[in-house]
């Protein structure tokens, strides 16, 4: 719903109220997170010049991380609805809190973008958030004796494959066929195709050219693709090759 300005409005009464407390929540954390070092600082008589502050490193690791910030509020406020506040306050989005919330979702049966999915979605991360704290909270009163368990070549070795498998899981959900939903998308991994050539591409031409890799320009490449993706995903949908059909057919 929109009013006399075009601006869009929430009539739900848990979206009024997830919008307003989590503006509310979001503007404490970012006060606690950026005064909590200058107190101690400040207490330890160490608070450093604006130079040794800001340099060539500071500025380096800045131009990976806000392109990375600002692509990660584009592609995953759209799914998180309102639990975006939560989500973001809490961190750990795409390998905890994003498969979290889209799994909630699916098994209560509630859509993204709807008040129903964005309280389930609500719900989900902040129990993730709470089992999170309690697991690292048993982990370091336990570490003396679990320590050695990590230290087994086995265990080395299934970690290795913890985030491709979590990654891989999350994508075959994303676009699998059996959304939940009244409608499905069929064959819609085919949008991501021309981003995956095209940073193929990029990769290959950078190593061959520079021996570099692509891990500064992360932030950038995916502020660039997002619209690719989409674009070319809508190409696909006019062309019928991605659809988007009722779950009972």
């Amino acid at each position: 719903m929109k009013d006399k300005k075009n601006t869009p409005t929430f009539t739900d009464s848990f979206q009024i109220w997830c919008h307003k407390w989590g503006r509310i929540g979001t503007l404490i954390a970012l006060i606690y997170m950026i005064a909590l070092p200058f107190i101690v600082l400040t207490y330890f008589d160490s608070v450093p010049s604006l130079g040794e502050v800001i340099n060539v490193g500071t500025i380096s690791i800045l131009m990976i991380y806000i392109p990375v910030g600002f692509s990660e509020a584009l592609s995953y406020t759209p799914i998180l609805g309102g639990s975006s506040y939560l989500t973001f306050i809490t961190g750990n989005i795409m390998n905890l809190k994003l498969p979290c919330a889209v799994n909630a979702m699916k098994i209560a049966k509630k859509e993204q973008n709807t008040p129903e999915g964005e309280a389930i979605a609500s719900v989900g991360v902040a129990v993730c958030s709470i089992m999170t704290v309690i697991i690292l909270a048993i982990a370091a009163l336990l570490s003396t004796w679990i320590s050695p368990v990590f230290e087994l070549p086995e265990v080395k070795t299934a970690s290795e494959y913890l985030i491709p498998a979590l990654f891989g899981s999350l994508t075959l959900g994303l676009f699998s066929s059996t959304n939940s939903g009244k409608k499905i998308v069929k064959n819609g991994i085919m949008g991501v195709v021309p981003v995956l050539v095209i940073v193929s591409v990029i990769s290959i031409a950078i190593r061959i050219l520079t021996g570099g890799s692509l891990f500064g320009m992360i932030g950038f490449l995916i502020l660039a693709m997002l619209p690719i993706a989409i674009i070319s995903s809508r190409i696909m949908w006019k062309k019928g090759i991605i659809k988007v059909v009722d779950k009972e057919s």
